[in-house]
């Protein structure tokens, strides 16, 4: 007896309308309720208007894509552009914003450095095959010493 199962068995379909969830709606109208009830005592002709708009956006922003929501997307390339521009707007926003530019700094000898202090491989007794099925043969890729060259004088 087998059981069929769906492509994504451990993602759990959501309830919504359009295919927005019901959580993004959910945000979506509170988003825009306060935003609308906030602006109804400041601005009361915009009210409507600026609800809605703002309704709307926190459904586009909350949209995920890769798991991460468009305004985490657009926040880590925001910090990503500080961390990499040279200019002194982007070094004074980086500063305010409390963002270490250390992280953009990468040393070389660290990050390719070899593991557990290994400082030279020896290759010379390896042999290496196109198939792992070439390997019962002998004509594999091996590695050997540099040939020593005399010259006569």
């Amino acid at each position: 007896m087998s059981a069929d199962f769906k492509s994504h068995i451990l993602r759990r379909d959501e309830k919504g309308f359009a295919g927005i969830p019901f959580k993004r709606l959910l945000a979506g109208g509170v988003a825009g309720g306060l935003a609308y009830t906030l602006l109804r005592l400041a601005l009361p002709d915009l009210a409507i208007a600026v609800g809605l708009l703002v309704g709307i956006g926190a459904l586009i922003l909350t949209g995920s894509q890769g798991w991460l929501p468009l305004w985490m997307r657009l926040w880590l390339r925001l910090r990503g552009r500080l961390l990499i521009g040279k200019g002194d707007l982007s070094r004074e926003l980086a500063r305010m914003l409390n963002v270490p530019r250390e992280l953009a700094a990468l040393d070389g000898e660290a990050v390719f450095a070899s593991p557990l202090g290994v400082s030279e491989i020896d290759l010379r007794e390896w042999a290496t095959f196109i198939r792992a099925a070439d390997a019962d043969r002998e004509d594999g890729l091996v590695f050997v010493d540099a040939p020593h060259l005399e010259v006569d004088a």
